[in-house]
């Protein structure tokens, strides 16, 4: 009974996709550190009512997609086309982190936060998920999901919508989703177009994708620096250790265009990326400490 019971949390953690979920609500901690530089309980609330929002987008997604998930040998395994978990009790895992993160965003921060992290659903859930059966183009759109959390984060602690260092976050986060799917795209495409789903792959070749992977992480690399260029990051040390990271990263990603050989090779740069992406978040938060 206790091993059943442990296997069935571990089916639970796997369906809340933690992993990338952690991630996701420490860029809406970002948000509201950068605008609100201290620790306290609120700061906590609100990451936790993103993290079970953003939980909530992930089951409902896998919810949408269970009959799509079963034909890509990626995502067979999961526990909704293993079996592991009924769709019954997946729609009210979904309900319960809905309503969790809902209650704790909304207590901890007002109606605006709740109702921008609502929209980030909506848009993810709603738009994206069925866009990309459309287009392999809709990770574009898609994008913008990457950037609401750090705008909800700043919201909660009490920025507006249009202050410059939100809209530069906003920005660098969108444009960072869109190399992490197309690395993506470069190593399952061809499962993509075998479960119906139109593929980048399908349209340019390899190293075409590869050239737009690596124009997509120059602008990300871009973006980052504006954070010290128009003084949202300050402190001079944090500004060149992001020259230094950024110039490494785009180095390491010009052997995309030069050739990749082996498509196995591709987890490599994933790591990368979001090694630099966790760095950023680091000095952004080191930036308002050190301030």
């Amino acid at each position: 009974m206790k091993s059943n019971t442990g296997d069935k949390i571990s089916y639970y953690i796997k369906l809340s996709k933690l992993r990338i979920m952690i991630p996701v609500s420490l860029t809406g901690f970002t948000g509201y550190f950068i605008y609100k530089p201290q620790l306290s309980l609120n700061v906590l609330l609100v990451t936790t009512g993103i993290m079970f929002l953003a939980i909530s987008a992930s089951v409902l997604n896998q919810i949408q997609e269970v009959q799509i998930d079963k034909k890509m040998k990626r995502t067979q395994d999961r526990p909704l086309p293993s079996g592991k978990i009924s769709l019954p009790h997946a729609l009210i895992f979904f309900f319960c982190t809905l309503l969790m993160g809902s209650v704790i965003l909304y207590s901890s921060s007002g109606l605006i936060a709740l109702l921008t992290g609502l929209l980030t659903i909506i848009w993810y859930n709603g738009i994206y998920t069925y866009a990309k059966r459309i287009t392999a183009f809709a990770v574009v759109p898609g994008a913008l999901t990457g950037a609401l959390p750090p705008l909800i984060g700043w919201v909660a602690a009490g920025g507006g919508f249009l202050e410059r260092p939100i809209i530069f976050l906003e920005f660098l986060f969108f444009t960072g989703q869109i190399p992490h799917f197309w690395l993506l795209i470069l190593q399952y495409g061809e499962e993509y177009s075998k479960a119906g789903i139109p593929s980048l792959t399908d349209i340019l070749s390899r190293s075409q994708i590869n050239r737009l992977t690596f124009t997509w992480v120059v602008t990300s690399v871009i973006a980052a620096l504006f954070l010290c260029f128009f003084e949202i990051i300050r402190n001079l040390i944090i500004c060149g250790i992001l020259l230094i990271a950024s110039a490494y990263i785009v180095w390491k990603f010009y052997d995309l265009i030069r050739g990749l050989k082996e498509k196995g090779t591709y987890r490599h740069y994933f790591i990368l990326l979001d090694a630099y992406f966790l760095l950023l978040i680091i000095l952004l938060i080191s930036d308002r400490i050190i301030k």
